[in-house]
């Protein structure tokens, strides 16, 4: 007993000898001159009552350090802190009449001062102080795209994200005792699956699919043809799930062709033996989509896809009884002219009743 005892002992005592390396390998940043705890007193003091909960004041909300640098909601979609300098909504908004009395001088300046250095979330500590901001090139999710992922793969690694923080896809053995202020991943990786949760690199939230959140990730690639085949429809009651297009892939974690950088496009073989997808004109040779023939060449990076009935064949198909459709098929609206959600639809067969 004893000796398991002390074997424990020397376990914990090699893990936080990891720990203390790990956190000491980054201290030389330079530190910022203000940070948003600085700043977010003033914002809750003067902002918070108008600009929080479901009925925000112009649908901006200053909660915390997410939605204070989020976009205002404007046809622009304008990050409120950008750019660096007086423009930034949330300081131009000062100079307005509604607000030209809203915080005193110190206040107004400490705001310009945390803008102006590039709306910093954290003090200079174990990472850089950027380290939670999508947009910032030291953000952690650069970094680990930048090291393909290995921090949350490998628990082996002298960076591995498990030797400080709970929550990591990848926990490191004997690590018992989190070193203090350490956020739990799940703090912010709050969706099922934590931080493997589809809607983490892809899409935005609940949202697994793509496009990514366009205030913190704009440009391409957009991927706005998702939606019509991942949501229900009635072309596709049921929708279509990530496999369908992706397939053979375990999503559970990051490996294969799961994050290696690149766009891999494998069909379920329902789709047929000689179903592809065009990368340079962003279409697709399946049985729901053939190219040259009348399905429209929509690219997935346009917003925007309305089949009708003439998209896959025509209406009705050639040889057809020249009836309204719902006197022998179901699922069609009462004129006879579109499907409902309830339409037995690209399944395979010819449903009629």
């Amino acid at each position: 007993m004893r000796a398991r005892a002390h074997r424990r002992w020397l376990a914990g005592l090699a893990s936080a000898a990891l720990v203390l390396a790990a956190c000491n390998e980054v201290r030389d940043l330079p530190e910022p001159p203000i940070v948003f705890a600085e700043v977010e007193p003033i914002l809750h003091t003067s902002c918070l009552e108008c600009h929080s909960g479901p009925f925000a004041a112009a649908n901006y909300r200053v909660e915390d350090y997410f939605t204070t640098i989020r976009c205002i909601p404007d046809p622009e979609g304008q990050a409120a802190t950008l750019p660096s300098d007086a423009s930034a909504p949330i300081l131009a908004v000062l100079e307005q009449a509604t607000h030209a009395d809203l915080l005193g001088a110190d206040e107004a300046s400490a705001l310009t001062a945390w803008v102006a250095a590039g709306a910093v979330p954290d003090a200079r500590g174990t990472h850089p102080g950027a380290w939670n901001d999508p947009r910032a090139a030291d953000w952690h999710g650069a970094y680990l795209r930048s090291t393909d992922w290995q921090p949350i793969i490998d628990p082996e690694r002298g960076d591995a994200c498990g030797l400080c923080h709970e929550g990591s896809p990848a926990p490191v053995d004997g690590i018992l005792n989190y070193p203090p202020g350490a956020t739990d991943c799940t703090d912010c990786h709050s969706l099922p699956g934590g931080v493997m949760a589809c809607g983490t690199c892809h899409g935005d939230g609940l949202r697994g699919y793509p496009p990514r959140d366009q205030c913190y990730f704009r440009g391409p690639p957009a991927g706005y043809a998702h939606e019509p085949h991942s949501e229900p429809s009635a072309n596709n009651p049921s929708g279509l799930d990530c496999q369908a297009c992706h397939f053979g892939e375990d999503f559970s974690m990051l490996g294969g062709n799961h994050g290696n950088g690149q766009v891999d496009v494998v069909f379920q073989p329902a789709w047929g033996p000689n179903a592809s997808y065009d990368f340079e004109t962003k279409d697709c040779t399946t049985t729901c989509h053939v190219r040259g023939g009348t399905t429209p060449n929509v690219a997935w990076d346009q917003a925007g896809l309305d089949l009708q009935c003439n998209a896959c064949h025509q209406n009705p198909p050639a040889g057809h009884a020249q009836i309204a459709c719902n006197n022998c098929h179901r699922g069609i609206n009462a004129a006879g002219t579109r499907l409902t959600a309830d339409a037995p639809h690209i399944n395979g067969r010819v449903d009629a009743f």
